[in-house]
Protein backbone atom coordinates (compact mmCIF):
# COMPACT_ATOMS: atom_id res chain seq x y z
CA UNK A 1 0.00 0.00 0.00
CA UNK A 2 1.26 3.27 -0.84
CA UNK A 3 0.20 4.63 2.27
CA UNK A 4 2.12 1.84 4.23
CA UNK A 5 3.83 4.13 6.55
CA UNK A 6 0.17 5.50 7.97
CA UNK A 7 -0.81 1.89 8.25
CA UNK A 8 2.42 1.40 10.29
CA UNK A 9 1.18 4.18 12.85
CA UNK A 10 -1.31 1.38 14.71
CA UNK A 11 1.32 -1.03 14.52
CA UNK A 12 3.72 1.15 16.50
CA UNK A 13 1.57 2.28 18.99
CA UNK A 14 0.31 -1.44 19.48
CA UNK A 15 3.82 -2.67 20.22
CA UNK A 16 4.43 0.09 22.74
CA UNK A 17 1.53 -1.02 24.65
CA UNK A 18 -1.77 1.51 23.38
CA UNK A 19 -4.60 -0.22 23.12
CA UNK A 20 -7.31 2.04 22.89
CA UNK A 21 -8.00 4.75 19.95
CA UNK A 22 -11.11 7.68 19.54
CA UNK A 23 -12.36 7.96 15.90
CA UNK A 24 -14.11 10.66 14.52
CA UNK A 25 -15.47 9.58 11.33
CA UNK A 26 -14.06 11.54 7.58
CA UNK A 27 -12.49 10.80 4.68
CA UNK A 28 -8.95 12.19 5.06
CA UNK A 29 -8.47 10.27 7.47
CA UNK A 30 -9.07 7.12 6.06
CA UNK A 31 -6.34 5.20 5.42
CA UNK A 32 -5.96 5.86 10.05
CA UNK A 33 -9.13 4.68 10.39
CA UNK A 34 -8.83 1.45 8.39
CA UNK A 35 -5.35 0.98 10.15
CA UNK A 36 -6.39 1.25 13.62
CA UNK A 37 -9.64 -0.62 13.39
CA UNK A 38 -8.44 -3.11 11.78
CA UNK A 39 -5.76 -4.00 13.96
CA UNK A 40 -6.38 -6.63 16.41
CA UNK A 41 -4.78 -5.65 19.33
CA UNK A 42 -6.34 -1.73 18.97
CA UNK A 43 -9.96 -1.41 20.61
CA UNK A 44 -11.21 1.69 18.90
CA UNK A 45 -14.35 3.49 19.63
CA UNK A 46 -16.02 5.79 16.81
CA UNK A 47 -16.95 8.96 18.11
CA UNK A 48 -18.82 11.81 15.70
CA UNK A 49 -18.14 14.86 17.68
CA UNK A 50 -14.81 16.19 18.23
CA UNK A 51 -14.70 17.84 21.20
CA UNK A 52 -16.72 15.26 23.11
CA UNK A 53 -14.85 12.48 21.61
CA UNK A 54 -11.19 14.32 22.53
CA UNK A 55 -12.69 14.44 26.04
CA UNK A 56 -13.87 11.11 26.20
CA UNK A 57 -10.42 10.12 25.10
CA UNK A 58 -8.90 12.25 28.00
CA UNK A 59 -10.74 10.48 30.25
CA UNK A 60 -9.55 7.27 29.49
CA UNK A 61 -6.05 8.01 30.08
CA UNK A 62 -6.59 10.29 32.54
CA UNK A 63 -8.43 6.56 34.48
CA UNK A 64 -5.98 4.09 32.69
CA UNK A 65 -2.86 6.74 33.12
CA UNK A 66 -1.67 5.30 29.60
CA UNK A 67 -1.68 6.74 25.96
CA UNK A 68 -5.23 6.75 24.34
CA UNK A 69 -4.82 8.09 20.58
CA UNK A 70 -7.23 10.52 18.94
CA UNK A 71 -8.14 10.92 15.01
CA UNK A 72 -9.80 12.76 13.02
CA UNK A 73 -10.03 14.15 9.18
CA UNK A 74 -8.63 17.42 8.07
CA UNK A 75 -9.58 21.11 8.75
CA UNK A 76 -11.54 22.43 11.43
CA UNK A 77 -11.94 19.31 12.72
CA UNK A 78 -8.32 19.49 14.37
CA UNK A 79 -9.32 22.66 15.85
CA UNK A 80 -12.03 21.05 17.89
CA UNK A 81 -9.97 18.66 19.77
CA UNK A 82 -8.42 21.86 21.42
CA UNK A 83 -10.00 22.16 24.41
CA UNK A 84 -9.26 18.33 25.50
CA UNK A 85 -5.64 18.60 24.28
CA UNK A 86 -4.92 22.25 26.82
CA UNK A 87 -6.86 20.28 29.20
CA UNK A 88 -4.30 16.88 28.96
CA UNK A 89 -1.57 19.50 28.82
CA UNK A 90 -2.11 21.13 32.10
CA UNK A 91 -3.09 18.13 34.20
CA UNK A 92 -0.76 16.26 32.85
CA UNK A 93 -2.12 13.52 30.58
CA UNK A 94 -0.96 11.11 27.70
CA UNK A 95 -2.45 11.16 24.89
CA UNK A 96 -1.51 10.58 21.28
CA UNK A 97 -3.88 13.11 18.72
CA UNK A 98 -3.21 12.53 15.18
CA UNK A 99 -4.79 15.05 12.48
CA UNK A 100 -5.22 13.69 9.02
CA UNK A 101 -3.89 16.74 6.95
CA UNK A 102 -3.83 17.79 2.89
CA UNK A 103 -0.55 18.15 1.13
CA UNK A 104 1.37 21.27 2.10
CA UNK A 105 1.07 22.69 -1.84
CA UNK A 106 -2.95 22.85 -1.34
CA UNK A 107 -2.93 25.25 1.83
CA UNK A 108 -3.80 28.45 1.39
CA UNK A 109 -5.65 27.48 -2.10
CA UNK A 110 -9.04 26.98 -1.46
CA UNK A 111 -9.03 23.47 -1.33
CA UNK A 112 -11.71 21.96 1.11
CA UNK A 113 -11.61 21.06 4.07
CA UNK A 114 -7.81 22.63 4.05
CA UNK A 115 -6.02 24.75 7.21
CA UNK A 116 -2.87 25.55 8.85
CA UNK A 117 -2.89 22.22 11.02
CA UNK A 118 1.45 21.83 11.16
CA UNK A 119 1.74 23.33 15.16
CA UNK A 120 -2.07 24.04 15.52
CA UNK A 121 -2.26 23.15 19.23
CA UNK A 122 0.50 25.44 19.93
CA UNK A 123 2.18 25.20 23.37
CA UNK A 124 -0.69 23.16 24.58
CA UNK A 125 1.42 19.75 23.38
CA UNK A 126 4.74 18.47 24.38
CA UNK A 127 5.99 18.54 21.74
CA UNK A 128 4.65 18.49 17.39
CA UNK A 129 5.91 16.04 14.56
CA UNK A 130 4.76 16.22 10.54
CA UNK A 131 4.85 13.14 8.38
CA UNK A 132 6.25 14.07 4.86
CA UNK A 133 3.57 13.91 1.94
CA UNK A 134 5.39 10.92 -0.07
CA UNK A 135 6.69 7.75 1.31
CA UNK A 136 8.82 6.61 -1.86
CA UNK A 137 12.11 7.19 -0.04
CA UNK A 138 13.30 4.69 2.46
CA UNK A 139 14.74 7.48 4.66
CA UNK A 140 10.81 8.50 4.76
CA UNK A 141 9.54 5.74 5.80
CA UNK A 142 12.39 5.51 8.63
CA UNK A 143 11.56 9.49 9.50
CA UNK A 144 7.77 8.52 9.88
CA UNK A 145 8.70 5.33 12.32
CA UNK A 146 11.03 7.44 14.24
CA UNK A 147 8.96 10.34 15.35
CA UNK A 148 5.62 7.82 15.76
CA UNK A 149 7.90 6.21 18.30
CA UNK A 150 9.22 9.92 20.09
CA UNK A 151 5.59 11.20 19.89
CA UNK A 152 4.69 7.64 22.25
CA UNK A 153 7.37 8.06 24.40
CA UNK A 154 7.06 11.89 24.79
CA UNK A 155 3.60 11.24 25.47
CA UNK A 156 4.03 8.94 28.68
CA UNK A 157 6.99 10.48 30.05
CA UNK A 158 6.84 12.43 32.92
CA UNK A 159 5.12 14.86 33.03
CA UNK A 160 2.62 12.99 30.96
CA UNK A 161 1.07 15.25 28.53
CA UNK A 162 -0.21 15.39 24.66
CA UNK A 163 1.64 15.13 21.87
CA UNK A 164 0.60 15.56 18.13
CA UNK A 165 1.42 14.22 14.72
CA UNK A 166 -0.03 15.77 11.87
CA UNK A 167 -0.47 13.29 9.40
CA UNK A 168 -0.49 14.99 5.13
CA UNK A 169 -1.74 12.01 2.80
CA UNK A 170 -2.22 12.23 -0.98
CA UNK A 171 -5.13 10.40 -2.41
CA UNK A 172 -5.51 7.74 -3.84
CA UNK A 173 -6.20 6.68 0.41
CA UNK A 174 -8.88 3.75 0.22
CA UNK A 175 -7.47 0.36 -0.73
CA UNK A 176 -9.04 -1.42 -3.63
CA UNK A 177 -11.43 -4.10 -3.27
CA UNK A 178 -9.38 -7.16 -2.78
CA UNK A 179 -6.15 -4.99 -1.02
CA UNK A 180 -5.59 -6.42 2.31
CA UNK A 181 -4.32 -4.20 4.65
CA UNK A 182 -0.56 -5.64 6.47
CA UNK A 183 1.06 -4.05 9.28
CA UNK A 184 5.09 -4.25 8.60
CA UNK A 185 6.75 -6.43 10.55
CA UNK A 186 9.95 -4.35 10.71
CA UNK A 187 8.65 -1.58 12.16
CA UNK A 188 11.07 0.65 14.13
CA UNK A 189 10.83 0.29 17.78
CA UNK A 190 12.49 2.70 20.22
CA UNK A 191 11.56 2.42 23.76
CA UNK A 192 12.88 4.64 26.94
CA UNK A 193 14.54 2.44 30.14
CA UNK A 194 13.83 4.61 32.83
CA UNK A 195 15.63 3.55 36.24
CA UNK A 196 14.05 4.61 39.56
CA UNK A 197 16.59 6.30 41.91
CA UNK A 198 16.38 6.76 45.92
CA UNK A 199 16.86 9.97 47.51
CA UNK A 200 19.64 7.99 49.94
CA UNK A 201 21.35 11.09 50.63
CA UNK A 202 20.39 14.85 50.73
CA UNK A 203 23.03 17.59 51.60
CA UNK A 204 19.96 19.09 53.18
CA UNK A 205 18.47 16.41 55.76
CA UNK A 206 19.75 17.91 58.27
CA UNK A 207 17.31 20.73 57.70
CA UNK A 208 14.18 18.74 58.22
CA UNK A 209 14.72 19.43 61.93
CA UNK A 210 14.94 23.53 61.03
CA UNK A 211 11.69 24.32 61.11
CA UNK A 212 8.90 23.83 63.78
CA UNK A 213 6.09 24.93 61.92
CA UNK A 214 5.79 22.54 58.90
CA UNK A 215 2.47 22.71 56.51
CA UNK A 216 2.14 20.24 53.62
CA UNK A 217 0.15 20.57 50.81
CA UNK A 218 -1.08 18.19 48.49
CA UNK A 219 -2.04 19.89 45.22
CA UNK A 220 -4.34 17.62 42.95
CA UNK A 221 -3.32 14.57 42.35
CA UNK A 222 -4.41 10.62 41.80
CA UNK A 223 -5.20 8.48 45.06
CA UNK A 224 -2.41 6.37 46.41
CA UNK A 225 -3.26 4.46 49.38
CA UNK A 226 0.38 3.87 50.31
CA UNK A 227 0.90 7.98 50.42
CA UNK A 228 -2.04 8.67 52.72
CA UNK A 229 -0.71 5.71 54.75
CA UNK A 230 2.31 7.52 55.56
CA UNK A 231 1.25 10.94 54.99
CA UNK A 232 -1.39 9.98 58.21
CA UNK A 233 2.15 8.64 59.74
CA UNK A 234 3.70 12.15 59.45
CA UNK A 235 1.25 14.01 60.49
CA UNK A 236 0.73 11.74 63.36
CA UNK A 237 4.23 11.26 64.78
CA UNK A 238 5.71 14.63 64.49
CA UNK A 239 2.91 17.26 64.73
CA UNK A 240 2.35 18.53 61.09
CA UNK A 241 -0.69 19.66 59.67
CA UNK A 242 -1.54 18.19 55.94
CA UNK A 243 -3.59 20.47 54.04
CA UNK A 244 -5.82 18.54 51.56
CA UNK A 245 -8.23 19.78 48.78
CA UNK A 246 -10.94 17.73 47.73
CA UNK A 247 -8.71 16.78 44.20
CA UNK A 248 -5.71 15.77 46.18
CA UNK A 249 -7.34 12.51 47.28
CA UNK A 250 -5.97 13.11 50.28
CA UNK A 251 -9.45 11.92 52.16
CA UNK A 252 -8.13 8.71 54.07
CA UNK A 253 -5.60 11.03 55.69
CA UNK A 254 -6.05 11.04 59.20
CA UNK A 255 -6.83 14.34 60.65
CA UNK A 256 -5.99 16.46 57.32
CA UNK A 257 -7.16 19.65 57.12
CA UNK A 258 -9.87 19.82 54.14
CA UNK A 259 -11.97 23.35 55.42
CA UNK A 260 -8.98 25.72 54.96
CA UNK A 261 -11.06 27.50 52.21
CA UNK A 262 -13.36 28.29 54.79
CA UNK A 263 -11.51 29.42 57.97
CA UNK A 264 -8.65 30.83 55.95
CA UNK A 265 -11.47 33.89 55.30
CA UNK A 266 -10.65 35.22 58.58
CA UNK A 267 -7.07 36.89 58.11
CA UNK A 268 -6.87 37.91 62.04
CA UNK A 269 -5.49 34.36 62.51
CA UNK A 270 -2.73 34.80 59.79
CA UNK A 271 0.08 35.30 61.90
CA UNK A 272 -1.21 31.94 64.36
CA UNK A 273 -1.19 29.55 61.40
CA UNK A 274 2.44 31.12 59.53
CA UNK A 275 4.11 28.51 58.60
CA UNK A 276 7.77 28.29 58.65
CA UNK A 277 8.33 25.84 55.58
CA UNK A 278 5.87 24.17 53.09
CA UNK A 279 5.95 21.17 51.62
CA UNK A 280 4.32 21.26 48.49
CA UNK A 281 3.75 18.41 44.98
CA UNK A 282 1.09 17.78 43.00
CA UNK A 283 -0.72 20.49 40.86
CA UNK A 284 -3.21 22.52 41.31
CA UNK A 285 -5.34 23.68 44.23
CA UNK A 286 -8.69 25.08 44.36
CA UNK A 287 -8.64 26.55 47.35
CA UNK A 288 -8.23 30.70 46.65
CA UNK A 289 -8.14 31.48 50.55
CA UNK A 290 -5.30 29.51 50.69
CA UNK A 291 -3.69 30.82 48.11
CA UNK A 292 -4.06 34.43 49.62
CA UNK A 293 -3.14 33.06 52.64
CA UNK A 294 0.70 31.99 51.75
CA UNK A 295 1.14 34.66 49.20
CA UNK A 296 0.52 36.73 52.34
CA UNK A 297 2.71 35.60 54.87
CA UNK A 298 5.40 34.61 52.68
CA UNK A 299 7.23 31.35 54.49
CA UNK A 300 10.54 31.21 55.29
CA UNK A 301 11.07 28.15 52.98
CA UNK A 302 8.54 26.93 50.38
CA UNK A 303 10.07 23.53 49.34
CA UNK A 304 8.29 22.06 46.10
CA UNK A 305 8.40 18.07 45.17
CA UNK A 306 8.79 16.95 41.90
CA UNK A 307 10.58 14.68 39.64
CA UNK A 308 10.88 16.30 36.45
CA UNK A 309 9.09 18.95 34.62
CA UNK A 310 8.33 22.43 34.81
CA UNK A 311 7.79 24.20 38.45
CA UNK A 312 4.81 26.28 39.36
CA UNK A 313 5.63 29.24 41.89
CA UNK A 314 2.06 29.18 42.82
CA UNK A 315 2.43 30.79 46.64
CA UNK A 316 5.08 33.38 45.55
CA UNK A 317 7.40 31.59 48.24
CA UNK A 318 9.06 28.71 46.45
CA UNK A 319 12.55 27.91 47.49
CA UNK A 320 13.38 24.80 46.68
CA UNK A 321 12.54 21.88 44.23
CA UNK A 322 13.28 18.47 45.14
CA UNK A 323 13.62 16.17 41.96
CA UNK A 324 12.00 12.73 43.12
CA UNK A 325 8.93 11.45 43.30
CA UNK A 326 6.24 12.72 46.84
CA UNK A 327 6.26 9.14 48.22
CA UNK A 328 9.90 8.95 47.86
CA UNK A 329 10.53 11.96 49.44
CA UNK A 330 8.02 11.67 52.20
CA UNK A 331 9.77 8.39 53.07
CA UNK A 332 13.41 10.14 53.67
CA UNK A 333 11.76 12.25 55.23
CA UNK A 334 10.31 10.19 57.64
CA UNK A 335 13.29 8.28 58.54
CA UNK A 336 15.15 11.61 58.72
CA UNK A 337 13.25 14.00 61.02
CA UNK A 338 13.78 13.34 64.44
CA UNK A 339 11.93 16.50 66.43
CA UNK A 340 8.52 17.09 67.00
CA UNK A 341 7.21 20.18 65.73
CA UNK A 342 5.18 22.51 67.31
CA UNK A 343 2.99 21.23 69.25
CA UNK A 344 0.03 24.62 69.63
CA UNK A 345 0.77 24.85 65.65
CA UNK A 346 -0.37 21.73 64.73
CA UNK A 347 -3.22 22.57 67.45
CA UNK A 348 -4.62 25.35 66.04
CA UNK A 349 -4.86 23.94 62.62
CA UNK A 350 -6.74 21.26 64.09
CA UNK A 351 -9.01 23.47 65.99
CA UNK A 352 -9.89 25.37 63.21
CA UNK A 353 -10.44 22.87 60.82
CA UNK A 354 -12.94 20.78 63.09
CA UNK A 355 -14.52 23.56 64.09
CA UNK A 356 -15.56 25.07 60.65
CA UNK A 357 -16.28 21.62 59.55
CA UNK A 358 -18.79 20.79 63.13
CA UNK A 359 -20.38 24.64 62.08
CA UNK A 360 -20.91 24.21 58.18
CA UNK A 361 -22.31 20.54 58.37
CA UNK A 362 -24.45 21.85 61.55
CA UNK A 363 -26.10 24.58 59.22
CA UNK A 364 -26.49 22.77 56.40
CA UNK A 365 -28.35 20.22 58.26
CA UNK A 366 -30.30 22.42 60.41
CA UNK A 367 -31.17 24.04 56.86
CA UNK A 368 -35.03 23.39 55.92
CA UNK A 369 -35.04 24.86 52.68
CA UNK A 370 -34.13 22.97 49.06
CA UNK A 371 -31.18 23.97 48.22
CA UNK A 372 -28.19 22.98 45.94
CA UNK A 373 -26.01 23.39 48.68
CA UNK A 374 -27.61 21.19 51.09
CA UNK A 375 -29.08 19.30 48.63
CA UNK A 376 -25.02 18.64 47.48
CA UNK A 377 -24.04 17.66 50.91
CA UNK A 378 -26.88 15.48 50.83
CA UNK A 379 -25.12 13.46 47.89
CA UNK A 380 -21.76 13.85 49.25
CA UNK A 381 -23.13 11.86 52.55
CA UNK A 382 -25.21 9.24 50.30
CA UNK A 383 -22.11 8.53 47.87
CA UNK A 384 -20.52 4.59 48.42
CA UNK A 385 -17.39 4.32 49.19
CA UNK A 386 -14.68 2.31 46.18
CA UNK A 387 -15.94 4.48 43.42
CA UNK A 388 -14.57 7.42 41.13
CA UNK A 389 -16.27 10.80 41.83
CA UNK A 390 -16.03 13.21 39.08
CA UNK A 391 -16.43 16.85 39.90
CA UNK A 392 -17.06 19.42 36.86
CA UNK A 393 -15.77 22.87 37.18
CA UNK A 394 -18.36 26.16 38.64
CA UNK A 395 -20.04 25.58 42.04
CA UNK A 396 -19.54 21.67 41.56
CA UNK A 397 -16.21 20.75 42.37
CA UNK A 398 -16.01 24.20 44.95
CA UNK A 399 -19.04 22.50 46.78
CA UNK A 400 -17.55 19.34 46.98
CA UNK A 401 -14.33 20.87 48.53
CA UNK A 402 -16.31 22.56 51.12
CA UNK A 403 -18.20 19.80 51.96
CA UNK A 404 -15.75 17.41 52.02
CA UNK A 405 -15.55 13.37 51.69
CA UNK A 406 -16.30 12.73 55.36
CA UNK A 407 -14.77 9.30 56.33
CA UNK A 408 -15.12 7.85 52.48
CA UNK A 409 -13.07 4.85 51.35
CA UNK A 410 -11.22 4.07 48.11
CA UNK A 411 -12.98 6.89 46.69
CA UNK A 412 -10.60 8.47 43.92
CA UNK A 413 -11.62 12.08 43.07
CA UNK A 414 -11.39 13.63 39.09
CA UNK A 415 -11.85 17.11 37.82
CA UNK A 416 -10.73 18.80 34.56
CA UNK A 417 -8.93 21.29 36.92
CA UNK A 418 -5.82 21.94 33.98
CA UNK A 419 -8.00 24.53 32.26
CA UNK A 420 -10.80 24.53 34.78
CA UNK A 421 -13.67 24.96 32.03
CA UNK A 422 -17.16 23.42 32.53
CA UNK A 423 -16.34 21.98 28.46
CA UNK A 424 -15.82 18.27 28.67
CA UNK A 425 -17.15 17.30 31.70
CA UNK A 426 -20.05 14.55 31.05
CA UNK A 427 -17.70 13.48 28.17
CA UNK A 428 -14.56 13.28 30.69
CA UNK A 429 -16.56 10.99 32.97
CA UNK A 430 -17.99 8.80 29.96
CA UNK A 431 -14.26 8.15 28.85
CA UNK A 432 -13.49 7.43 32.64
CA UNK A 433 -16.57 5.01 33.16
CA UNK A 434 -15.87 2.64 29.61
CA UNK A 435 -11.88 2.25 30.98
CA UNK A 436 -13.19 0.80 34.69
CA UNK A 437 -15.74 -1.55 36.48
CA UNK A 438 -15.86 0.69 39.50
CA UNK A 439 -19.46 3.11 39.44
CA UNK A 440 -18.32 6.60 38.39
CA UNK A 441 -20.17 9.29 39.79
CA UNK A 442 -20.47 12.78 37.87
CA UNK A 443 -21.33 15.71 40.10
CA UNK A 444 -22.06 18.46 37.82
CA UNK A 445 -24.19 21.87 37.11
CA UNK A 446 -26.73 22.29 34.36
CA UNK A 447 -24.54 24.65 32.12
CA UNK A 448 -21.73 22.38 31.90
CA UNK A 449 -23.91 19.23 31.62
CA UNK A 450 -26.06 21.19 28.81
CA UNK A 451 -22.79 22.50 27.22
CA UNK A 452 -21.13 18.90 26.90
CA UNK A 453 -24.29 17.62 25.57
CA UNK A 454 -22.64 15.54 22.39
CA UNK A 455 -20.69 13.59 25.10
CA UNK A 456 -24.00 11.46 24.66
CA UNK A 457 -23.90 10.81 20.56
CA UNK A 458 -22.13 7.69 20.31
CA UNK A 459 -22.79 3.89 21.21
CA UNK A 460 -20.97 3.59 23.90
CA UNK A 461 -22.69 4.72 26.89
CA UNK A 462 -21.84 2.94 29.71
CA UNK A 463 -24.05 1.43 32.48
CA UNK A 464 -21.43 2.31 35.26
CA UNK A 465 -22.38 6.17 34.73
CA UNK A 466 -24.42 7.96 37.11
CA UNK A 467 -24.70 11.84 36.88
CA UNK A 468 -25.93 13.69 39.45
CA UNK A 469 -27.47 16.88 37.69
CA UNK A 470 -27.77 20.21 39.67
CA UNK A 471 -30.08 22.17 38.00
CA UNK A 472 -30.81 25.85 38.97
CA UNK A 473 -31.48 27.28 35.24
CA UNK A 474 -28.25 29.34 34.65
CA UNK A 475 -24.85 29.67 35.33
CA UNK A 476 -26.15 30.81 39.65
CA UNK A 477 -22.46 30.86 40.14
CA UNK A 478 -22.52 34.26 39.23
CA UNK A 479 -24.98 34.82 41.79
CA UNK A 480 -22.50 33.78 44.54
CA UNK A 481 -19.81 36.03 43.16
CA UNK A 482 -19.82 39.53 44.73
CA UNK A 483 -18.92 41.43 41.27
CA UNK A 484 -21.52 40.12 38.82
CA UNK A 485 -24.11 39.84 41.27
CA UNK A 486 -24.29 43.15 41.89
CA UNK A 487 -24.62 44.13 37.91
CA UNK A 488 -28.21 45.11 36.43
CA UNK A 489 -26.71 42.90 33.54
CA UNK A 490 -26.38 39.57 35.81
CA UNK A 491 -29.56 37.74 34.85
CA UNK A 492 -28.82 38.30 30.82
CA UNK A 493 -25.37 38.34 30.48
CA UNK A 494 -23.65 36.29 33.32
CA UNK A 495 -25.71 33.86 33.91
CA UNK A 496 -27.60 31.82 31.03
CA UNK A 497 -31.19 32.20 31.56
CA UNK A 498 -32.63 28.44 30.43
CA UNK A 499 -35.83 26.33 31.54
CA UNK A 500 -34.03 22.90 29.67
CA UNK A 501 -33.95 19.40 31.74
CA UNK A 502 -32.63 16.38 31.05
CA UNK A 503 -35.96 14.13 30.74
CA UNK A 504 -36.10 14.74 26.97
CA UNK A 505 -31.92 13.92 26.79
CA UNK A 506 -32.73 10.90 28.67
CA UNK A 507 -35.05 9.53 26.70
CA UNK A 508 -33.18 10.40 23.43
CA UNK A 509 -30.50 8.33 24.72
CA UNK A 510 -32.38 5.41 26.40
CA UNK A 511 -30.74 6.59 29.73
CA UNK A 512 -32.60 5.77 33.13
CA UNK A 513 -33.95 9.22 34.55
CA UNK A 514 -35.29 10.64 37.96
CA UNK A 515 -35.86 14.12 38.78
CA UNK A 516 -36.59 15.62 41.94
CA UNK A 517 -36.64 19.31 44.26
CA UNK A 518 -37.67 18.02 47.55
CA UNK A 519 -35.84 16.45 50.00
CA UNK A 520 -37.97 12.63 50.41
CA UNK A 521 -37.48 12.59 46.74
CA UNK A 522 -33.87 13.47 46.45
CA UNK A 523 -33.45 10.52 49.36
CA UNK A 524 -35.56 8.04 48.02
CA UNK A 525 -33.55 8.71 44.17
CA UNK A 526 -30.01 8.15 46.23
CA UNK A 527 -30.88 5.18 47.19
CA UNK A 528 -32.10 4.11 43.80
CA UNK A 529 -29.14 5.80 41.73
CA UNK A 530 -26.70 3.24 43.94
CA UNK A 531 -28.52 0.65 42.67
CA UNK A 532 -26.85 -1.93 39.78
CA UNK A 533 -28.14 -0.62 36.33
CA UNK A 534 -28.21 -1.88 32.94
CA UNK A 535 -27.80 1.61 31.53
CA UNK A 536 -26.88 4.81 32.84
CA UNK A 537 -28.82 6.74 35.26
CA UNK A 538 -29.26 10.83 35.44
CA UNK A 539 -31.09 12.26 38.43
CA UNK A 540 -31.38 15.51 38.17
CA UNK A 541 -31.92 18.12 40.97
CA UNK A 542 -33.90 21.10 40.52
CA UNK A 543 -33.18 24.57 42.58
CA UNK A 544 -34.24 27.86 42.79
CA UNK A 545 -31.73 30.25 42.16
CA UNK A 546 -32.89 33.19 44.67
CA UNK A 547 -32.69 30.09 47.52
CA UNK A 548 -29.28 28.84 46.76
CA UNK A 549 -28.09 32.41 46.85
CA UNK A 550 -29.55 32.93 50.45
CA UNK A 551 -28.39 29.60 51.67
CA UNK A 552 -25.16 29.98 50.15
CA UNK A 553 -24.38 33.46 51.27
CA UNK A 554 -26.20 32.60 54.84
CA UNK A 555 -23.73 29.57 55.88
CA UNK A 556 -20.47 30.95 54.05
CA UNK A 557 -21.71 34.30 56.51
CA UNK A 558 -22.17 31.91 59.99
CA UNK A 559 -18.81 30.13 59.00
CA UNK A 560 -17.02 33.91 58.46
CA UNK A 561 -18.36 34.97 62.38
CA UNK A 562 -17.25 31.52 63.60
CA UNK A 563 -13.54 32.40 62.62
Amino acid sequence: MVLQPVVDIAEICSRKGITKAIICPGSRNAPLILAFSRHPDIECFSIPDERSSAFIGLGMALKTKAPVVLICTSGSAAYNFAPAVAEAYFSHIPLLVITADRPHEWIGQLDGQTIYQENIFGQHVKKSFVFPSDYTHDDAVWHCHRITNEAINISSEFPQGPTHLNVPMREPFYPEDDEIINYSDDVKIINTQVFKHQLLRWNDAEKFNDFSKILIIGGQSKFSHELNRLLSEISEKYNIPIISDIISNLNEVENAITSQDAFLKNKSIYDDLKPDLIITYGKSVISKNLKLFLRQVNPEQHWHVQSVGDVADTFQSLTKIVRCNPFEFFSFFEKNRSLTADQSFFDLWQTENKNTVTALHDNLDESTEFSEFKAFKSVMDSLPGHVDLHLANSMSVRYANLIGLQNKKGVEVFANRGTSGIDGSVSTAIGAALTTERDVYLLIGDMAFFYDRNGFWHNYLPANLKIILFNNHGGGIFRMIDGPSRQPELKEFFETDQQLTAKHLANEYNLKYRSCSTFQKLNESLVEISQPSDCPFILEIETDPATNKKVYREVIGILSQFN
